[in-house]
């Protein structure tokens, strides 16, 4: 079943250099149709009250605007984002505009202002992006400009690489846990969770004794981070990777891939997964976890901020992800990030990394720790010590679960990314349904893998 997929002409290498308690990005919301950008701009001149800072100036004397296409003022809390690059003005004298809109646009707004000659000068990235916007010539190679500005290059915990270059840098990381309704774990009788597969099934069919969905696998394809964060986050708690020893990706000769499809299939059989997962979109798995639908999803710490506001009684709990019944060994994470690249269009580079130098930096990472905590996330600077004493004990939970294993995403900095995703989506679903058996549906997605990577 081959697929006309196009050639990349990259190699890709990850820079997985993480800190102790730092993890690699984004949110993975859904893909929505093209909105305008809104261009989100303090009520007053920044500065207006004080000395106006020394006006850092381009060639020709004009003062130096940055744009910056992103979803962060989005879903940081009103104002905040804006606050944060006024902080920049009034510190440098460089204004940042920001050119926001949820991240289901974002790439699409980046896409179209490439093609009308209109992009930002700085954009907000998912990592599933950076290959492709890296290979068309959208992003420009920021280890360039770390050089020409004299950056830091210590102060990413990690950064994302294509061909040896970096071409983005994580400012702040995001983890996905199980998350579970403590009140439905309660009325079924539940008082340990479970920490393997079977203990899993055996909670399962307590949940449906009872009248509710165990679990839920978001894999609808207009946004299909449903496949990293959710089913294959449930594999990386197993260390069950889609590369072998050697780093490449082989999934018809992985034994335990395998095996562990097998298993979700049994789940679904059984009735321990909510119906309809080829149509069922992220914001819909969340709602029917919160309002008592469904007693276990995977989904991103962030949202432990929107529960408390929109579901204030729901009585939450961080739950590791079960592992395979023999499994010892240390726990992925999956991960994901807000990170920034600068676009190859921009004509002010350096004054673009010199912001994103000033986000990890400032105050001694303390503009990014703050951002961390705000936004339930940890921050990817090796300055920032951020303080999460006072914050919600569920995430206190979390950050103890990433601590005790380690963060991984085999999607970030991948080739063709949402289209081999949508593809694995599209196999499963036909596997689940009982369309296939498991060898073709790993043959498949092994001719996918190869048609990218070449073979």
């Amino acid at each position: 079943m081959k697929r006309s997929l196009m050639k990349k002409l990259f190699s890709v290498t990850l820079t997985g250099v993480v800190a102790f308690g730092l993890i690699a990005c984004g949110n993975n919301a859904e893909e929505a149709p093209a909105e305008e950008s809104s261009r989100t701009e303090s009520a007053e001149e920044p500065g207006s009250e004080a000395e106006e800072p020394a006006s850092e100036e381009a060639e020709g004397g004009e003062e130096v605007t940055l744009e910056w296409q992103q979803w962060w003022a989005v879903e940081a809390p009103e104002g905040y984002v804006q606050n944060m690059v006024d902080k920049y003005y009034e510190e440098t004298g460089v204004r940042v505009e920001l050119l926001s809109a949820p991240f289901a646009d974002t790439k699409t707004q980046i896409v179209s202002g490439v093609s009308t000659g209109t992009v930002a000068d700085i954009v907000s990235v998912d990592g599933s992006w950076v290959y492709d916007f890296a290979d068309q010539g959208v992003l420009t190679n920021m280890s360039t400009l770390m050089d020409s500005i004299g950056f830091d290059k210590s102060l990413p915990a990690s950064t994302w690489d294509v061909n040896g270059s970096t071409y983005a840098v994580p400012v702040l990381n995001f983890a996905y846990p199980m998350f579970a309704n403590q009140d439905i774990l309660d009325e079924c009788g539940v008082t340990e969770l479970p920490k393997t597969w079977s203990d899993f099934e055996e909670v399962c069919q307590k949940i449906v004794d009872k009248g509710y969905y165990p679990y839920a696998l978001n894999l609808d394809t207009s946004s299909p981070s449903g496949i990293q964060n959710v089913y294959m986050g449930f594999a990386w708690a197993s260390d069950i990777k889609m590369k072998n020893e050697d780093g490449n990706f082989d999934v018809v000769n992985n034994p335990e891939l395998k095996e562990y499809a097998e298993w979700i299939k049994s789940l679904n059989d059984k009735g321990y997964i909510y119906p309809g997962m080829s149509s069922l979109t992220e914001t819909d798995m969340t709602s029917k976890f919160s309002s008592g639908n469904i007693c276990f999803i995977i989904n991103s710490a962030a949202a432990i901020t929107a529960w408390r506001a929109d579901a204030p009684d729901l009585n939450l709990t961080a739950a590791p992800i079960p592992v395979k019944d023999d499994f010892t060994g240390e726990s992925g994470m999956c991960v994901a990030n807000w990170s920034l690249g600068i676009t190859e269009n921009s004509e002010h580079k350096e004054e673009a990394m010199k912001f994103i130098e000033w986000l990890l930096n400032a105050d001694d990472g303390g503009v990014c720790a703050d951002l961390a905590v705000t936004q339930t996330a940890f921050p990817n600077s090796t300055l920032a010590k951020p303080d999460y004493s006072n914050g919600d004990p569920v995430f206190q939970d979390v950050y103890a679960m990433y601590q005790s294993g380690y963060p991984y995403n085999e999607f970030t900095g991948m080739k063709e990314a949402n289209t081999i995703m949508t593809d694995y989506i599209d196999e499963l679903v036909t596997y689940m349904d009982g369309d296939t058996d498991v060898d073709t549906f790993m043959s498949n997605l092994q001719e996918t893998l190869d048609e990218v990577y070449g073979k």
